[in-house]
């Protein structure tokens, strides 16, 4: 079940949307279609044969908000000496940040399976909403190891281990896919391309030449538009670090200071001497 927006990061408040249109700022779709081309050029650079893409579409009842996701729908298929044995399947929730301003993503959800199955072997997942149990930006992994699990239920009735102890009295017994691995955050969380490159490094994935390049692109245009958006978070800490470096921050509205006045003696000897 979706959770009602909030006026946290990477969300806007009621009304954002239509505010930032009468200031004449770019549509949604416009700038939500840029951060498409940015994965469909890092898909492009990496993978031969074009073999996926990214689509936008309407998020259902909830005007203002346009997903991103990967085509086609079962995964983006990743070969090796071209078998595809996996599948790269990617989403996200794209919104107005709370400025009403600037692009922000509400949810994503990275995640990889097995050719022919519908589990995931492991997820990447952000939700901006994310209450205190569960970190904002995570890691699942799908798999099973008992020792694992014996001190999933070892928790009691700490924190998330009540929910786990209640399953077991139904006689569910805790998997592994059910623990959350924090990853950076709201702001420093992976990217697509973070992902993507140790998908090519540990299975070995047929790449175009130059994916490397394609990665490092991709990589720095996601962490451009994080950092400037940790910037907006806390501009005071921003203009903190930039002055430590010797810049001249002031703040909104103030001008710069006026230009000392000379003594009048010293402006007398710089007027142009009159001619008689």
């Amino acid at each position: 079940m979706r959770s009602e927006p909030s006026s946290g990061p990477g969300t806007a408040p009621p009304g954002a949307a239509d505010e930032a249109a009468r200031r004449g700022d770019e549509p949604l779709r416009e700038i939500t279609e840029r951060f498409a081309e940015d994965l469909r050029s890092t898909l492009r650079g990496v993978l031969p044969g074009g073999v996926g893409t990214f689509a936008i579409v309407p998020e259902a009842g909830f005007p203002g908000h346009l997903v991103v996701e990967q085509e086609p729908p079962p995964g983006v298929p990743l070969a090796v000496d071209g078998l595809v044995v996996l599948r790269l399947r990617a989403s996200f929730e794209c919104t107005w940040d709370h400025t009403g301003r600037f692009l922000a993503v509400r949810r994503s959800s990275i995640a990889v399976a097995a050719e022919g199955t519908d589990e995931p072997l492991f997820r990447y997942d952000f939700d901006a909403t994310s209450d205190d149990n569960v970190p904002a930006a995570h890691l699942n992994v799908h798999g099973h190891r008992d020792e694992l699990v014996f001190a999933m239920m070892a928790a009691g009735h700490r924190l998330r281990g009540r929910a786990r102890t209640s399953a077991v009295r139904r006689g569910r017994v805790p998997r592994v896919s059910t623990l959350h691995f924090p990853l950076g955050g709201h702001r420093f969380r992976p990217s697509f391309e973070d992902v993507l490159e140790m998908l090519v490094r540990e299975f070995g994935l047929d790449t175009r030449p130059g994916w490397r390049a394609a990665v490092c692109a991709g990589r720095t245009r996601w962490r451009a538009v994080q950092l400037r958006a940790a910037v907006r978070d806390d501009p005071e800490g921003a203009a903190e670090a930039l002055a430590d470096l010797g810049f001249d921050v002031r703040p909104p509205g103030r001008s710069r200071p006026a230009a000392p006045q000379l003594p009048p003696d010293e402006q007398d000897r710089l007027e142009p001497a009159q001619s008689q």
